[in-house]
């Protein structure tokens, strides 16, 4: 069916009403074989944009691009928009689409674990506990070594060597936790496991010759 002028005028200010918002997601590719077409994806607070190119073999054929611009709210029930979207870029990115044009998505627990680490580092005590309840994906960064390391340092200035053997051992997340007293109890048993540790090396890497070829020895240094 042909649009009318005031129609054509109407689709155009729509579009560009969509194209203009603040942008969510952007995506390129080509289109799984046979077909080489190119195609465009952009997701925004008021729809989404879905351009291609089509790429012909044929010398004489002109092939124009084009575009479809689909309402954040008549998206998932655009059968045509979910099958090439799912076709070209697959489900899961099909699912994404879905959750951000129904503002469902957490953009928070996507992050790179390294991100969520830092960013769980400028949070208090009470923040990163509470935060660890609030899912699976929170829950495993807030048990990371590497944070509760973040911690410590915040709280403690200075980590000594004995210390980071220490959490090597218990985690950090225990050694913060752990009292003073506790702390100095299991540095001193560190340090005595250590020395008994060196006295036995130093005692295996002594040597035993025979003197003079008779059954007396002599205990050498090496």
């Amino acid at each position: 069916m042909e649009l009318t002028a005031e129609q054509r005028k109407e689709e155009q200010k729509r579009r560009r009403f969509i194209a203009n918002a603040w942008m969510l997601m952007e995506k390129t590719g080509q289109a799984p074989a046979p077909s080489k077409d190119y195609c465009q994806l952009l997701v925004t607070t008021e729809g989404v944009i879905w351009r291609w190119w089509k790429i012909s073999l044929r010398r004489s054929a002109v092939v124009y691009p084009g575009e479809w611009a689909i309402a954040r709210e008549d998206v998932e029930d655009d059968e045509r928009l979910m099958g090439e979207i799912e076709r070209t870029f697959g489900p899961d990115v099909k699912d994404q689409v879905i959750h951000l044009c129904n503002r469902s998505n957490d953009f928070l627990s996507k992050l790179p674990q390294k991100l969520l680490v830092k960013i769980a580092s400028y949070l208090s005590l009470e923040d990163v506990i509470a935060m660890a309840h609030c899912s699976k994906a929170f829950r495993r960064c807030c048990l990371t070594d590497c944070l509760w390391r973040n911690i410590f340092l915040q709280h403690h200035k200075h980590i000594s060597p004995e210390i980071e053997q220490l959490a090597a051992e218990h985690t950090w997340r225990k050694i913060f936790f752990t009292d003073k007293l506790r702390l100095q109890m299991l540095m001193s048993r560190q340090r005595t496991q250590m020395k008994l540790q060196s006295n036995e090396n130093e005692i295996q890497n002594k040597q035993i010759v025979p003197v003079n070829g008779n059954e007396e020895v002599s205990v050498v240094e090496p």
